[in-house]
């Protein structure tokens, strides 16, 4: 499945400046939330087949297993015996771990964003990366007014907490800006 990247008029006439953000980039399962960076790209995502141990174990990592007394003899019930209880043995060894996309840059599990906030220089180093996705669709902006506006809204208290709705806010701005020149 390839790509294709879209003429300006094209992106006009589908998205309203203010759901760009997260129908383009935010959204889209090929672009990691945390840092905008292509997670299918060879040299931006890694596929991990096993986990760290003590993480992701399915079900968990004891389980208990049936013990039977082995009897020998006259009057033997059976080849593994009656039920005599449980123990717990350790199920690290045949654990599953699911395949995930990590994102080789930041290290996001299936590119999803982080919960915890940025600070405002890490914003500004992925106001970089998200005006290359930008690029991409057909919205070219520019770099130095969204990292203006990223930097500004990262420094308002009320605000520097929320950094989807900070990037959201600021490509908002630089594409309503970048298409009223044209």
């Amino acid at each position: 499945m390839s790509t294709t990247a879209h003429t300006i008029d094209e992106v006009q006439g589908r998205d309203e400046p203010d759901r760009v953000f997260r129908r383009y980039v935010f959204n889209n399962p090929s672009i990691c939330s945390c840092c905008f960076r292509r997670l299918k790209a060879n040299e931006s995502h890694v596929r991990a087949y096993s986990g760290i141990t003590g993480h992701d174990l399915e079900p968990k990592a004891t389980r208990a297993v049936s013990v039977r007394a082995h009897k020998t003899g006259p009057g033997e019930i059976g080849p593994e015996g009656p039920l005599e209880g449980t123990r717990q043995v350790d199920n690290t060894a045949i654990a599953k771990y699911p395949v995930r996309t990590v994102c080789e840059d930041c290290g996001s599990i299936a590119g999803r964003a982080d919960s915890d906030p940025l600070s405002r220089r890490k914003a500004l180093a992925r106001a970089e990366t998200l005006a290359d996705r930008l690029a991409e669709v057909g919205e070219p902006v520019q770099l130095n007014l969204l990292k203006h506006l990223v930097g500004y809204l990262k420094s308002q208290e009320d605000l520097s907490s929320y950094d989807t709705e900070c990037f959201e806010a600021a490509t908002t701005i630089a594409v309503r800006e970048a298409r009223g020149r044209r």
